[in-house]
């Protein structure tokens, strides 16, 4: 019997895997000329981080000033490419790269798995066949696996996690007794880690321990739990307790630079300041330029400072971090109705159907991510309001809540979206099952008359 169940998803496995491992040929022998082997510049800044890794010097960007420039997890995958390719430029690197973008297509496949393994848990062995296969199938998953970003490994982490926290919510029926059940914390713990994890690949799924500990007691308080209240304080506890094993030593080693708590990057200002200025389109598309600007403001600031006998305060880093988050704030203080306008185009920016980033191909992969992307919605929708009985099965809308929130704020870009319509193939699995079993009744129904 489980030959005969395990059939199926065995070649959606397969085939996930021959797709990405071809599209991630492709892909690199269509890299144009130029100084570097990657096609995004984010890829770069990883590729010089694991760099120092590989060579034993300081973690740091270009300079002493740039320490905390980016999360370590992603520099710390590659770093070990790094040092076997020592000593090449980024424009010497090719089959390096490849190599990369291959065992990011198993990764990828990994991830197709999970998204499997959370269907089954709401939706049976039909749900989760077909919820796999929209997550093989999806151009922007399929991107996520080969592009070297640190959607290679948030992916899977990020599945991880709600794998786990799905478990905790099924454990013995025994998760509404909360703190009571060993078993269920146990799997709260590791969700917890497999979080953090996921945050020191991608930082801004940082405020996500929030919005699961709200559905947590909310779903608590659904359930008519005795001690809602404090079901729901110790197994957020145990969450937060898992983040920060996964967390600890960065947050560790950024306050002795810092002697700052800073639990992500120092780049939340730069970015915040990007996605909320004069003339900002929602886009990243200044390059980031303003910064020097602002470089040169902390600069005259410091030295007025240090004339006047005051001590500054923390590294020149985070100074700087934080004039680039305080003029993103008071900039939507003082332009609340551009702030709001410039969120919608944000959100459009994010979810609207067809991509129009350059970087991404020709018009059959944009019309097929648009496609494929509406499809997995609508499924989604229909799967949501199917299994919206079924225990957990609402904790897999809430990425895209969180993330259509988040770069509300910050830039917007079809990228961000992709780890979210990741998780929503869980609920398009379900919605797909339900058009064929209605399908099905009707013909029966055609064929009695």
């Amino acid at each position: 019997m489980d030959k005969v169940w395990l059939k199926p998803i065995a070649l959606i496995l397969t085939l996930a895997l021959a797709i990405r491992i071809c599209g991630a040929i492709y892909w690199q022998s269509n890299v144009p000329d130029g100084p570097s082997c990657f096609r995004f510049g984010d890829s770069d800044t990883y590729w010089v981080h694991a760099q120092r890794i590989a060579a034993a010097e300081p973690y740091r960007y270009l300079s002493d000033e740039s320490r905390i420039f980016r999360s370590p997890l992603f520099p710390i995958f590659l770093s070990p490419f790094a040092y076997l390719s020592s000593g090449s430029g980024l424009n010497e690197i090719e089959g390096m790269v490849l190599i990369v973008r291959i065992i990011g297509a198993f990764l990828g496949t990994v991830t197709v798995g999970l998204v499997w393994c959370l269907a089954k848990r709401i939706g049976g062995e039909r749900a989760a066949d077909g919820a796999a296969l929209c997550a093989a199938l999806y151009p922007g998953a399929i991107g996520m696996s080969i592009f070297v970003l640190s959607e290679m490994l948030f992916c899977p982490l990020m599945l991880g996690s709600l794998l786990c926290t799905s478990i905790a919510l099924d454990s013995q029926q025994q998760f509404f007794g909360g703190h009571r059940s060993v078993r269920c914390q146990a799997w709260i713990l590791l969700a917890g880690f497999f979080t953090g994890l996921a945050c020191l690949a991608r930082p801004s799924w940082g405020l996500w321990a929030g919005l699961w500990w709200l559905y947590l007691a909310t779903k608590l308080l659904a359930n008519r739990e005795s001690k809602p209240v404090l079901s729901a304080m110790v197994s957020g506890f145990v969450f937060i307790v898992g983040i920060t094993v996964a967390m600890g030593p960065w947050w560790i080693r950024n306050y002795q630079i810092t002697r700052k708590f800073v639990p992500s990057t120092l780049q939340v200002g730069a970015s915040l300041y990007d996605g909320w200025h004069a003339g900002a389109t929602g886009s990243s598309d200044e390059g980031m330029a303003f910064v020097e600007r602002f470089v040169q403001e902390q600069l005259a600031e410091d030295r007025e400072l240090k004339a006047r006998g005051i001590s500054l305060e923390s590294t020149m880093e985070w100074r700087l971090d934080r004039r680039m988050r305080n003029a993103a704030i008071e900039w939507v203080r003082e332009n609340p109705s551009d702030a709001i306008r410039l969120g919608m185009v944000k959100f459009w920016k994010t979810w609207r159907p067809l991509p129009v980033a350059q970087e991404l191909g020709g018009r059959a992969v944009r019309y097929a991510e648009g496609l494929a992307y509406v499809a997995i919605m609508g499924f989604g929708a229909l799967g949501m309001w199917c299994s919206r009985c079924r225990t957990g099965a609402w904790l897999f809308a809430l990425p895209s809540v969180y993330f259509a929130v988040l770069h509300m704020a910050f830039i917007g870009s079809v990228r961000y979206r992709q780890p979210a319509v990741l998780v929503m193939c869980v609920l398009a699995g379900c919605g797909i099952v339900f058009v064929l079993e209605r399908m099905k009744l009707v013909q029966q129904t055609d064929m009695e008359k």
